[in-house]
Parts: structure tokens; sequence; C-alpha cells
């Protein structure tokens, strides 16, 4: 602990300082004043914990000085030592949260135990202090995991109206309409660097607020939206010009095509996940011909409102594994096609049905190539066959896409653990190991392995620290930090609460074999 120690006189001074340094040899005395104004100073160059301050000084005195330190917002606690025993005195200084109010000549006992009692209160505030950062950090972290997840589950995951209301309760923005932008980049070799060229660029001049998201296959989702009370801004004209300069700006700077989709605005927050698929096939689209880099979707690539519900329906039945049911719609599909166009028209249409497939398996990190060729197909039967030989193909691929997600994936991500469980973990580090994000690996994890992300990190440390115990003989305090805590007493409580010993008492256990 850091003490200060302002009296006008100098043998006061010299008796404290010898008082602290014979009996309480762990507090420094960092400085010394004759003066309310030194005092001053004092407080702000060396910033003690502690200040010893007499009242009567010449000039500014000590309760003044202490008055203006307050002021300032200077965090330290006052001690005086004053020879007036005067209640007005005191009851001012109670007014400045002084802690001790002692009366000259000095008494050693008096001043060592007004030091100790302080030093506690002192040490108490700063462990409530980092209680309180750690708490505020842990809290920001979630936020910033809530609202990325948001995303993610907004544009990926059917959820139902009473779950998007427990979304926006979690939130700290509210949303009465917006867009998306998808910006497709030349590589994801550096996609830091691309995220945060683009955050700079937004941040000056984005029209209303955003939301980015996390980039996947060299893709960029951008979630730009007005809250109830913001105005009503002129969507599609705003945002498009907005991606014509960052279009200009990155190949300005980079020499290279940046090729953005832009989605319809909705007012709906379920509507948005429309906006989202919209941008990412205009995306698609301009990166595919290269014609143009900037716009929604034409309207001679747009799939028809019927055709693109029944597109959602088929993917998700395969995604969800159910084939069967895959089946029976593309089945349904293609009779309606060959009853209702010629054949080659008909084969078109399946065609563009399974392009659109083969772009939703490429945001999975599915490489899908199709083999089959529709516009080559001589009878209806013929196309059937084709189509449900893809959709099998299809199927194949994403079953291994699953087992990838379940085992692959997984299993690296608790190798990595296993290796790195010293290091302060979370969810989002480890889940960007395995290529996830984190919603789904914390969803994949529990299920897979029958405990939660957490939970795990926590039985391989306690495994390691009962190792150690057994094993060597480190200080609790060394295995405490050697199995990635930091705070002794909060280890002992987690290892007494998955073994119910405390560390102690299991090293004595173990060793008593």
């Amino acid at each position: 602990m850091k003490v200060a120690i302002v009296d006008d006189e100098a043998l006061e001074r010299r008796a404290l300082c010898k008082m602290i340094h014979d009996h309480l040899p762990d507090i420094e005395v960092v400085a010394e004043g004759a003066n309310g104004r030194e005092a001053i100073d004092i407080a702000k160059q060396y910033r003690p914990d502690v200040m010893l301050i007499d009242i009567k000084m010449p000039g500014l005195d000590g309760l003044q000085a202490i008055e203006a330190i307050r002021q300032d917002g200077l965090d330290l606690e006052f001690i005086i030592v004053s020879a007036f025993d005067l209640f007005d005195y005191a009851k001012q200084a109670m007014r400045f949260g002084v802690k001790e109010y002692l009366l000259k000549p000095s008494r050693k006992e008096e001043v060592i135990s007004a030091l100790e009692r302080v030093r506690q209160e002192v040490a108490a505030k700063r462990r409530h202090e980092e209680s309180s950062r750690q708490l505020e950090e842990q809290i920001r972290r979630l936020q910033t995991l809530v609202e990325s997840e948001w995303l993610s589950v907004l544009m990926t995951e059917d959820v139902s109206a009473d779950e998007w209301e427990r979304w926006k309760e979690l939130l700290p923005f509210s949303i009465a309409s917006g867009m998306f932008m998808v910006i497709q980049f030349p590589d994801a070799g550096v996609a830091d660097e691309w995220k945060s060229w683009l955050d700079k660029q937004l941040s000056g001049k984005a029209p209303t607020r955003y939301w980015i998201g996390r980039m996947a296959n060299r893709r960029l989702p951008v979630l730009f939206f007005r809250s109830p009370n913001d105005g009503e801004p002129a969507w599609k004209p705003t945002v498009q010009a907005l991606a014509l300069d960052l279009a200009r700006q990155f190949s300005a700077r980079y020499g290279a095509a940046l090729y953005i989709g832009l989605g319809s605005p909705f007012s709906r927050l379920d509507q948005l996940r429309s906006s989202y698929y919209e941008a990412l096939s205009a995306a698609h689209y301009y990166a595919d011909r290269q014609k143009a880099q900037v716009g929604f979707l034409p309207a001679e690539a747009t799939r028809a409102g019927g055709e693109a519900e029944r597109d959602k329906q088929l993917f998700e039945a395969l995604r969800l594994g159910d084939i069967e049911q895959a089946r029976i719609i593309c089945l349904t599909y293609i009779e309606e096609l060959a009853s209702s166009h010629s054949l080659p028209a008909a084969g078109r249409k399946a065609e563009e049905t399974f392009v659109w497939l083969g772009r939703l398996l490429s945001e999975l990190g599915i490489r899908y190539e199709r083999l089959a060729s529709f516009a080559s197909c001589r009878s209806a039967a013929e196309l059937k066959r084709a189509a449900l030989d893809e959709l099998d193909r299809i199927a194949a691929d994403l079953e291994v896409w699953r087992q990838q997600q379940a085992y692959g994936k997984l299993g690296k991500a608790k190798d990595y653990i296993d290796r790195h469980y010293a290091k302060p973990l979370t969810l989002e580090e480890v889940a960007e190991q395995a290529g996830m994000s984190p919603y789904y690996f914390s969803k994949l994890f529990k299920e897979h392995f029958g405990i939660t992300f957490i939970d795990y990190v926590t039985n391989v440390r306690i495994e390691r620290a009962k190792e150690a115990l057994a094993g060597t003989d480190q200080s609790l305090k060394e295995i405490c930090f050697s199995v990635g805590y930091n705070d002794p007493n909060y280890f002992s409580r987690v290892f007494k609460k998955q073994t119910g010993l405390s560390p102690s008492e299991y090293r004595k256990k173990v060793q008593a074999r």
C-alpha cells in the first residue's frame, strides 16, 4: 500500500515515517508535503492509497485540500492527524469521507492501528473493484456473443415469434425495419483486415445503424437497421449509393474488385432472413458475371415466390436429413414442371433449383458440382431420375457434413481445450478453432458430449489439478495458476464443488495412501 504524509511540522512527518518504516514494512511512504497545495499535487502525481494529513497548515488547510482532491475525482483514503480535537472539524472530515481522526502527539499504537484498519478497507475495496471489472467484462463479452449469434440465427434459422421476442429482450437495440448487404471479397486470407476496413468505412458513411456479421466463404453480411425512434431512410437508393462507394474505395486501395449484393428492406424482424438470401443471391449473381459489381438481384434472376419457398423447403429437408420428404418435394415439383412447360423449359427450371441448392451448400462449406445435365433429358421420367440422382448426391454430402460437424470439428475443439486448458479459454476462441459459429458450436458440443463447454473445461482443469496435487510439491497457488485460474479462492471453491474436498484436503488424502 502507498502512503503520503502532509504536515507543516517536519518533526511530525519524520516521526510518522519512522513508525511506518519500523512497524509496517510492507507500506511505502511515497511522498511528503508541508501544506494543502502540496497535498493536491502529491495526490495527482503519486496516486497514494492513503494520505495522512494535518488540518491546520499555512495557506490551503487540510480540509480544503481534501475537498479539492475529492472534487478532482482522485481515489484515495484520508487519515487526519491533528492537534485540534474540535467537533466541527471532525464533522466536516466525516462529510469528506475521512476514515480516521487521530490527535497529536501521534501515538505509535493509534497510528499503526488506524493504518491497518484503512489498509483492510482499501484491500476490500480493490477486490470489489476487480470483481466488478471482471463482471463488467464478462457481461460485455456475453453481450457481444448474444449480438453476434443473434445475427447468425436471423440469417440461417427458422424460429418462432416467441423466440424472436426472447432474442429482442437480450439486445441493446430494437429494429423497426432493415435490409441486408452481402459483400464478396477477393480472398479470405485477410478476413480481419477486410472487416476492419469495412467497419472504418461504414462508421462515417452508413446512413443508418448497422451490424457486421461473420466472414464465411469470402462473404461478409451487413445488416442495416433503424430503431423505432429513428427516421425512415430511403433504403434502396441510400444503401445502393453506399455500396457503390464501398466498391470504388476498395478498388482504389487494394486494386481488386468487390461484389456487393443487396436485399430488399423489410419492416418485420422475421422477414429479414429473406433480405439476407436476396443479398446473398445478388452477390453470387454479380460475382459470377463480373459485368457489374453492385446491386439488387435483377428481375430475370429472381425466383418466383412459390419456387423460392419450395427451394427453401427442399433444402431444409435435405439439411435435416429427411431424404424422403426431400424426394417427395422434388418429384412433385418436376411433375408440375413437366405438365406446364416444354421439356427443355422444365429442364432449365430444374437446373435453376439445383444451382440454388449448390449456392446454399457453399454457405455450409460444402463443395458441390452437379453431374447431371438436365438439358439432355429426353423424357419427364428421365428428368425425374436425373433430379433424384442429384438429390441423393446432395443428401450424401450433407450427411458427411453433419458427421464432420459432430465428430471432426468437435474433436478438434476438444483437443484444443485439452492442450490449452491453462489459458483463459473462451467459447468464441474454441469455436473459431473448430471453424464454427459460437452458437452452433455450443449447441453441437452439448448434444455430442452430453456436457456444456464450460463444464468440460472445468473438468479438464480439475483433473489436471488433481494430478499436480498428487504427483508434485507445487504450492496450491502455483497449481491454481497452472490450470487456468487466476484466483486461488475461486479455484478452491470449484475444486471442492467437483471433488467434495478442498485442494489441501485432497492432497493429504492421496499422499496418505
